[in-house]
């Protein structure tokens, strides 16, 4: 899987490293910090891309997450063995982010 892009907005990339029960998890967890973000502004689009990268018998993944919102961006990402531990971080620092500067408005 290249590219898989579901409600348009939201764009995942490079989630072939995991298989089908796992995307559906990481999907799920994207989708809830979505939902919680449209509360503070609407996005344009979030991008999570993820890395494995394997060390003897010991994958690390890296995930990369941007997203583009009425106003501005935002990006964070974090390395972690689990890519659920990884993927949540990466999307409640941005979160987190959106939330102050929409409330310092």
């Amino acid at each position: 899987m290249k590219t898989d892009a579901y409600e348009n907005k939201i764009v995942l990339e490079k989630f072939n490293c995991l298989d089908k029960e796992e995307i559906i998890v990481a999907k799920k967890i994207i989708e809830k910090y979505a939902q919680k973000i449209k509360k503070f502004t609407d996005y344009k689009q979030i991008k999570i891309e993820i890395k494995a990268h394997s060390k003897i018998n010991l994958k690390n993944f890296e995930v990369i997450g941007h997203i583009e919102y009425a106003h501005g961006k935002t990006s964070s990402e974090r390395q972690d063995k689990n890519p659920f531990v990884a993927i949540d971080f990466v999307m409640e620092k941005m979160l987190k982010e959106i939330q102050h500067k929409e409330e310092r408005k």
